[in-house]
């Protein structure tokens, strides 16, 4: 387009004479944001506005008479450049043909403080119009140019600010159109005056239906209905007329018609100060349609990348400003430290460390580091929401704009807390472990060079690390270069610094791989695995779902059902509903409030919910009748995506029956129970009174009648005085039995170590006189009563000393792990070993039955309720107590114990 005076279509200025043409292009030069130039045939400057004064930095007089290369970074002539920065001479050439073939250029400006500034400059000849002694030939004066900052930099201070200098108004109107400004001329009645070519293009104007009517008038009628969210920018346009106010800066959107486009604007309006508008205003238009474009490509791209990182759930992932603040989450994050993203947003990521890192400041040296290194890699306790503590791999790296400036850092966390703790217990051989069932994970350089690989990469790679560090991974995998999905991948990841992934079925090492890739600056990780048994069970899936209305038509006691993200019934079937008054077609197709209650809906909604949210999920009801539970479970295709719900309901009507039945029985037996505890504690407290009455007149008799006795007098009251004796001991007995529940102490952490010193501490005058040999290995850590299990200890090495036969007695103790003593439900095997007499298989069990002796009282005293205690105890503690043994080759006594708790 062009509108400089004699184009087609009309003069810019119209019919308006020198002086108000000239007053029209004042306004212009000092009101258009753009810096403009006037350049002689020399390319020197002989004109320079205001804002190419502050963009340079330089002052006018420093620019006037300068060669234009003097503000140019790379110190070249643009005008002897091509717009494709060739030093092909051609851009002055291609100008002399006319103002309408002007140009544009990309360059850099060296500032007055030696920074550099990306712009753009549209260049246009300025040209003198033709007289008639010169024969009707213009003649070149030079050039006039526009520059334009990019949006992303800053202009430098100017030391000077003067005038704009006057310059050829004719040229300067091909460089306002070649620079897509439209420019409407405003009087001081706010009427049009002038608008341009460019503003009949972008708003659908014509300049002979709008010139001298009010702008009012013509954004009232013409205009408001076609700018997008009309209320926003036309009644902020009209405002600044009735009160006088001028924009300095505002988007709109105007919807387009058959002839014209949609189009994003940017809007300015300035005063006129002086000339023939005085009083009035200059309003201007910029396209910045590309540019918005732009913006919501970028927009769509990020929000792509915060959905990817928001749906990895193994790492936490979040990003840091640059003082340490959280400003972003992923579920990841959420799930491993436990705090939801609105309560953690804007708080310092040092409250994630451990007291003692805070107070060896590691947080802010972690940033210090990664500022300096560009990452930094940790391992550490770290610490939850809830307070509890887990080991945790860290990588920190910088997040730098283009020019340098620190945004923040991007943070991502692991638990590594099970590895951790095998490393604790397995030392060596835990590095082999886990490299065989931990994700595999190499990383390249920017030129796709092996710089890293780690065990299980080795592994489904088939290479080793050494034949891998330092070549090229094309080289190493020729093939992959014919695989556009690993291609690109690689290479966009590099070029956008975006993670990229891929997953196919790798012919070459025979499986299907998964790979996640994360770029840096210097390269990308990539963490990769074998998904081919996945696979198969995504086709094997995918092969059964013929089988799927089979296997539900004959689901035993109950129904199975199959329901969309509309909760709408793809499938109901199951020998469940001969029991319902209801039929499958009854269901199928339905949504599921259309086919039960409002009160079974209400119970089932949230399950199937949860279902369709990737959660598993049981609730029961009743329904006709009977009473139900049902599960629902989410189905996920190849990529984990849920696409559909699966309920399993069942009828336990009769279950739940026999359970309340089971229950009261269990409820009388408890009661039982409890009635012969009560009882035996009673019995043995009231027995001690008359045994004590036994005794006292027995002893009575002894002092008395002693030298009146005849020996067979003496041996019945021996007789008499030891009934009684064993007597109270079995009454004791029977009392700490009766004891054992409800006068024990809390089930808590002990130290098996300390409880079996002191036991041996009270049997040392027992084991000294025996010369008794006692050895144990290593005993743990355990959950229960320290006074009870030290009974347990007690019994068992008195009675490894009694029954120790002719022999000094040969005893050791020690622990075996069942189960990890860390996990949930892990306890301990305590034994203790013997070499005396032993026991015959056929009697091991009536040991630990109250008052079963397997020895006459001659031979062996006691009162037969010890083993019977021991089990009662490791009863109460959840465990189990027995013995291995044989007559002669001595006995094991076993029992288990609960595993404390650890972190």
């Amino acid at each position: 387009m062009n509108t400089r005076s004699g184009a087609t279509g009309g003069a810019f200025w119209g019919d308006a004479a020198d002086d108000v043409a000239l007053n029209r292009y004042q306004t212009l030069v000092t009101t258009i944001d753009d810096g403009i130039f006037q350049l002689d045939t020399d390319s020197r400057f002989v004109a320079v506005n205001d804002i190419v004064v502050e963009t340079t930095g330089y002052t006018r007089d420093d620019l006037l008479g300068k060669h234009v290369s003097f503000v140019l970074e790379d110190g070249t002539d643009f005008a002897r450049s091509d717009s494709n920065g060739g030093n092909d001479g051609g851009s002055l050439e291609r100008l002399e043909a006319g103002p309408e073939d002007a140009v544009t250029l990309d360059r850099t400006i060296a500032t007055a403080d030696g920074r550099t500034i990306p712009c753009e400059l549209r260049l246009a000849p300025f040209v003198d119009e033709p007289a008639a002694e010169d024969g009707g030939e213009s003649g070149s004066r030079g050039t006039i140019g526009t520059v334009r900052v990019h949006s992303n930099s800053e202009p430098a201070q100017s030391s000077e600010t003067t005038a704009s200098e006057q310059a050829s108004y004719e040229s300067i109107t091909t460089v306002l159109d070649e620079a897509n400004i439209g420019v409407v001329v405003l009087d001081e009645a706010l009427e049009v005056a002038w608008i341009d070519e460019t503003i009949e293009e972008y708003l659908g104007l014509e300049r002979e239906s709008v010139v001298g009517r009010d702008k009012r008038t013509v954004v009232e009628e013409m205009l408001k209905d076609r700018f997008v969210d009309p209320e926003s920018f036309a009644e902020t346009l009209l405002s600044s007329y009735d009160d006088g106010s001028y924009v300095d800066r505002l988007e709109c959107r105007i919807s387009g018609n058959d002839d014209l486009e949609d189009r994003w604007l940017e809007y300015q309006s300035k005063p006129i100060e002086s000339g023939a508008y005085a009083g009035g205003r200059v309003e201007l238009y910029y396209d910045i349609t590309d540019r918005k474009q732009s913006e919501g490509a970028l927009q769509e791209s990020q929000a792509e990348f915060s959905s990817l990182v928001d749906a990895v759930e193994e790492y936490a992932i979040f990003r840091l400003d640059s003082a340490g603040h959280v400003v972003s989450w992923n579920r990841g994050a959420q799930q491993i430290k436990g705090y939801a993203r609105e309560e953690i947003l804007g708080e310092h990521f040092s409250r994630f460390y451990t007291e003692s890192d805070r107070a060896a400041d590691v947080p802010e040296t972690n940033l210090e580091t990664a500022t300096e290194n560009g990452s930094v890699e940790d391992e550490g306790w770290r610490v939850r929401n809830d307070g509890t503590q887990f080991w945790a791999n860290v990588t920190i790296t910088a997040i730098r704009d283009d020019d340098g400036t620190l945004q923040g850092y991007l943070k991502v966390t692991r638990d590594m807390t099970d590895r951790w703790e095998r490393e604790q217990e397995l030392e060596s051989e835990l590095e082999r472990i886990l490299g065989r069932i931990s994700d595999a994970f190499y990383a390249v350089d920017d030129e796709f060079r092996f710089t890293h690989v780690n065990e299980r990469a080795e592994e489904l790679l088939q290479h080793p690390k050494d034949e891998l560090l330092g070549e090229q991974l094309w080289d190493v995998f020729p093939d992959l270069v014919d695989l556009d999905e690993v291609w690109d991948a690689f290479h966009t990841a590099l070029e956008t610094q975006e993670p990229t992934s891929y997953e196919l079925y790798y012919d070459t090492l025979d499986f299907w791989v998964e790979a996640n890739l994360y770029p840096s600056e210097t390269g990308i990780s990539v963490y990769f695995r074998d998904v081919t048994e996945r696979k198969e069970r995504q086709q094997a899936l995918e092969e059964s779902e013929q089988r799927y209305r089979t296997l539900a038509e004959h689901f035993p006691n109950g129904i199975v059902t199959l329901f969309d993200h509309d909760l709408t019934y793809t499938l109901a079937a199951g020998q469940g509903f001969e029991r319902m008054p209801l039929e499958p077609a009854d269901l199928e197709g339905k949504r599921f409030t259309d086919v039960w209650p409002e009160e079974t809906s209400d119970t089932l909604e949230p399950v199937f919910r949860a279902a369709l949210a990737g959660e598993e999920r049981s609730v029961e009801l009743a329904y006709a009748g009977r009473e139900w539970v049902l599960h629902a479970v989410p189905i996920t295709d190849s990529r984990g995506d849920v696409f559909t719900g699966v309920t399993m309901a069942h009828d336990i009507t009769e279950r739940k029956e026999n359970q309340r039945k089971l229950e009261e029985t269990v409820a009388q037996l408890e009661e039982s129970n409890k009635r012969l505890e009560q009882f035996a504690y009673a019995a043995s407290h009231d027995l001690q009174e008359p045994l004590r009455m036994v005794s006292s007149y027995l002893q009575l008799v002894e002092r008395r009648y002693a030298d009146e006795l005849d020996a067979d007098g003496e041996e019945f009251l021996e007789y008499a005085v030891d009934g009684a004796d064993r007597m109270r001991e079995m009454i004791e007995g029977l009392l700490t039995y009766s004891r054992v529940e409800t006068h024990g102490a809390p089930i808590e952490p002990v130290e098996l170590e300390t409880i079996f010193e002191d036991t041996l501490e009270d049997l040392q005058l027992r084991i000294e006189e025996t010369n008794a040999e006692v050895t144990v290995n290593d005993l743990p850590r355990v959950e229960g009563d320290a006074s009870q299990i030290r009974q347990v200890f007690q019994n068992l090495l008195s009675n490894a000393i009694t029954y120790s036969g002719d022999e000094s007695p040969r005893i050791h103790v020690d622990a075996e792990s069942r189960g990890s003593e860390r996990e949930r439900g892990g306890e301990w095997i305590i034994s203790v070993h013997d070499e005396g007499v032993g026991i015959d298989p056929d009697e091991q069990d009536r040991v630990f039955e109250v008052f079963q002796r397997l020895h006459s009282r001659d031979e062996h005293s006691g009162t037969g309720i010890g083993l019977a205690l021991c089990q009662r105890i490791v009863e109460r503690h959840g465990g189990e107590m027995w013995v291995d043994s044989a007559p002669g080759e001595g006995a094991t006594f076993s029992f288990t114990l609960p595993a404390a708790r650890t972190r």
